[in-house]
């Protein structure tokens, strides 16, 4: 994996809920995704979606994280990201039985979803708005399509920059030409 800091050092509570950062975890710097679960109408619980691997799985399927693990470490924001998921001829004719594997994208007229893999077993699944950062217990409602391959871009003057491309086998954090 390359390693090349993209971003602004700051706090994690600075980091708004669906923002892109960049953060240690033991001897390497993984990308994250701040997220969000409401729960019984009254507590938030704040988490981090991590690309890291874990020490079960060694893939880099997004994960979730409790976002106290991450309290006392210097986080690099990213501002002006934007979530691609890529639809092709592949997406659009997946069989109809197909059932979402972490990592997947769900496009539903109300949203996009990031599937997510928050538990030890394979079937044990979240779904993060990538708009709002608020993760969802439930599959979204259909008429929906899924999508196995995005990307995570940071949009400049000169043009776009992949920051992360799902499948991945490792991130790849290329570094910013102009600091944000």
């Amino acid at each position: 994996m390359k390693v090349d800091l993209v971003g602004k050092p700051a706090f994690l509570s600075d980091v708004r809920y669906g923002d892109l950062f960049y953060t240690q975890f033991e001897r390497a710097i993984f990308p994250c995704i701040k997220a969000f679960l409401v729960m019984n109408d009254a507590e938030i619980l704040d988490y981090a979606v991590t690309f890291m691997p874990s020490d079960r799985d060694r893939t880099y399927l997004p994960r979730l994280l409790e976002e106290k693990g991450l309290q006392n470490k210097t986080v690099y924001c990213v501002a002006d990201t934007s979530f691609r998921p890529l639809i092709s001829e592949a997406t659009m004719l997946m069989d109809i039985g197909y059932w979402p594997k972490p990592g997947d994208v769900i496009e539903s007229p109300e949203a996009t979803y990031l599937t997510i893999k928050s538990g030890r077993m394979p079937h044990k699944l979240i779904y993060l708005n990538v708009a709002t950062g608020e993760l969802v217990t439930t599959p979204p409602r259909a008429p929906f399509t899924f999508v196995t391959d995005w990307k995570i871009t940071l949009d400049q003057p000169q043009g776009e920059q992949t920051l992360i491309q799902f499948p991945l086998g490792s991130p790849v954090l290329l570094r910013n030409a102009v600091v944000q």
